[in-house]
Order: C-alpha cells, then structure tokens, then sequence
C-alpha cells in the first residue's frame, strides 16, 4: 500500500499529541482535517501543512485520499463520528474513553466490525516503558499477589467545559481514570466488581467530578482511587496532592522518576530501572502501530474489547453517584 492518508475528525488540543506523529511517519500523511470550529482547521493548516480542511464530517469521509480517521472529539459524540467513519470504509483510531455507555461501545464495535474497517482505542499507557515495567514487576511477584494500587489525584481538571459535562465528557472517573482501569485489566485481569461514592463540588459541573472508588479483579487485585477535578479554576492551576503506588505482601513499588521504579521489601529498597522516555515517544509509538495494522490488516493491540471492558467499570462507578454502593461487573 502506498502512504495512508489519515483524517483527522476533531482540532482540539488531544489531536496534537497525534498530528506531528503522522507528519513525520515515513508511510503516512494528513489527507484532511475537520472540525465544527473554522479557526481550529484553519490552524492545523497552519501549523501541519495540511491542504484539505472542511467543517463537514461528510465531506472528509468521502475524500477518497483518506484511508483511515483519527477522532479527537468529545467523549459524547465518539459513537455518531466512529459509526459514520466506520460506514465509509475507513480505519478508526479512537481516542479514549470510547463512550460514555458499554451499549454504545458495544454498537461502535459491531458497525467496524459489519464493515470490516480495524478500530484502536487511545490507551498510551501501553506504549510507555514505565508503566509497562511496572506491570513487569507486578507480574514477576517481585512485591506478592495480590496487590493494592492505590491512585490519589486532585486539581482543577481541563478548561474545556465539555470535559464536566455529564453527556459529553461525564467528569474524571471516565476521562481521566479510564487510563487506570484499562491499565488494570492490562496487568490484572478483569474486573469483579466496583463501589463508589461520588460528589460534585463544582457549581458548573453537571458531572461527578470528586470521589472515592474501589475496584476488585479476579485475580484478587484492587485499585483504590480518590480522585478530583473539582478544585476551583483560574489563571493558575489549583493542584491537589497527588500519589501513587502498589502495595503487595513482599512490599511496595514507587515512581522514583528518572528511568526508575523504587521497590522497598524486607530486605531493604532496590531500584529497578527502564529506557526513561516522554509523552512523546508514548503518542510516536501508538500512531506507527495503528499505521502498521491499517498496511497489514492486522488487529491493533489495543482495540474494541479494552475500550469497552474499560468503559464497563466507568460506567458502573458514574452509576452509583453519591449513594454508597457495590455493583457487580
């Protein structure tokens, strides 16, 4: 095949962790870009040299010259854009969350699948050698089985408003925690069962945007999360505390930063190192693998099953709300 023309649908700020990675791929271009917002196409022509841009979806999915469609929209419209994609023949990377619903998931599977058309979902932690050494370390029984992982994070949350949406964006525990339960079920196994207690504490969010949930798997591992996008807004950032670590019968392991991983046992701290890399090379990676599976045909490593058993324990959490409560998966 000769160089995939790639679509983008969405100009917002996550499609450029993507664009430059397509410019710089030797078997790829940017065939167009769209977005509802003028000044956002106009911008990526400006900065990426693309020379197609249009406000219309349909327009971009009949350009013969795109093979494949990255969506960078809202969480709430990924369903209509990846169906629509899907029904024009053309390969789909999503980024995550892949719905607000598993229903909805469940029928953005079935239209790429009905159209023979390969579906990968934004999962970057996959291609990150620290968190993929972590996983190496769990899984190893370096600290025992079962662990603990426990997730504490706080701040103000993204400024587009969209992100506290209930319909579009439905607030932390899916947007930004769906990158945990993906990577749990990655290193874990599937889910068991949640419970939660949610709360909003701002006044413009209709979403949850502060809480508490705990997540069992099968494999007896648990994630304890405690995280806030209702801190309030402004000029500066108002951050929280943030923490993170696994805890295990034989011990613990901490982000140390700097190409390592600190994993204190009875016999004292050992420091486990990677090949340190950046977001960059994170998104670099994931854009060549969906490259290499549209050239070959083969089946993304992260694909439809991950974005919606990650969209399952989402939806569960956001179910439960503000009453206390265990749901089984």
């Amino acid at each position: 095949m000769s160089k995939i023309g790639i679509g983008f649908i969405g100009c917002g700020g996550i499609h450029r962790a993507h664009a430059p990675h397509v410019v710089e791929h030797p078997d790829a271009f940017i065939a167009c870009a769209m977005d509802v917002n003028e000044q956002a196409v106009a911008k990526h022509q400006e900065d990426y040299g693309t020379e197609c841009g249009t406000t219309s979806i349909e327009e971009l999915l009949g350009n013969d010259a795109v093979d494949a469609v990255v969506v960078c929209t809202p969480t709430g419209l990924h369903p209509e854009h990846v169906t629509a994609a899907a029904e024009a023949g053309k390969h789909i990377f999503c980024e995550k969350p892949m719905a607000m619903t598993v229903a909805e998931a469940e029928q953005m599977a079935a239209a790429c699948d009905a159209n023979g058309v390969l579906l990968q979902l934004g999962f970057v932690r996959h291609y990150c050698n620290e968190w993929l050494k972590m996983r190496e370390i769990i899984q190893s029984g370096m600290i025992g089985r079962p662990v603990v992982w426990r997730s504490v994070s706080a701040g103000a949350g993204p400024r587009s408003p969209w992100f506290l949406s209930a319909k579009m964006g439905g607030g932390p525990f899916i947007d930004g925690a769906v990158h945990n339960y993906d990577w749990a079920r990655f290193t874990f196994g599937d889910a068991t069962r949640v419970c939660a207690n949610l709360r909003t504490m701002k006044a413009a969010s209709d979403a949850w945007d502060t809480g508490t949930a705990v997540v069992d798997f099968e494999s007896g591992d648990q994630l304890i999360m405690c995280w806030s996008w209702g801190l309030p807004s402004g000029e500066q950032p108002t951050p929280g505390d943030a923490a993170h670590d696994i805890l295990g019968p034989g011990g613990a392991i901490l982000f140390a930063g700097e190409g390592k991983l600190k994993v204190n046992t009875a016999d004292g701290p050992q420091m486990v190192e990677f090949e340190q890399d950046t977001g960059p090379d994170w998104f670099r990676r994931q854009m060549a693998h969906f490259v290499e599976c549209v050239q070959t045909g083969a089946q993304p490593q992260v694909g439809a099953r991950e974005g919606i058993e990650a969209t399952r324990i989402a939806e569960a959490i956001l179910s439960i709300g503000d009453v206390p409560a265990v749901v089984a998966l």
